[in-house]
């Protein structure tokens, strides 16, 4: 006598899910990935407008900039950055560059910023 099944053997609806399980597991993974580099993208637009606000305002009050580091910080977006400005001489007397970092933790500045520029003024006689 030959009994004929007509459903699956537990093995095969293991091997199933198992599949299942994997392919769930990799969307969730690129879901995941996808949200982080919207925020790091996002805090790289944030810093990059904070870095042109803070170039535009060294132009406008620091025609001739001195060689000294300053530090401060700024909310935008219910969110406080940090960033610090370090002066230097270059090879020209007439010219002096200003480097800027922004940071989301005042402790990334040195290290770890978001965001580094580095700006060349020349001296107006």
């Amino acid at each position: 006598m030959t009994t004929k099944n007509k459903g699956f053997t537990l093995i095969e609806v293991m091997v199933a899910l198992a599949i299942v399980s994997i392919g769930l597991l990799a969307t969730l993974n690129a879901a995941n990935q996808e949200t982080r580099a919207a925020l790091l993208t996002q805090d790289k637009m944030t810093a990059f407008w904070l870095m042109k606000n803070k170039m535009a305002e060294i132009r406008i009050n620091e025609p001739w900039p001195d060689t000294r580091d300053k530090k401060g910080n700024v909310k935008l977006f219910d969110q406080t950055w940090y960033w610090k400005s370090t002066g230097k001489k270059t090879a020209n007397p007439l010219i002096r560059t200003i480097t800027i970092s922004f940071a989301t933790q005042a402790s990334d500045l040195n290290s770890d910023s978001i965001l580094e520029q580095t700006l060349y003024l020349g001296k107006v006689e």
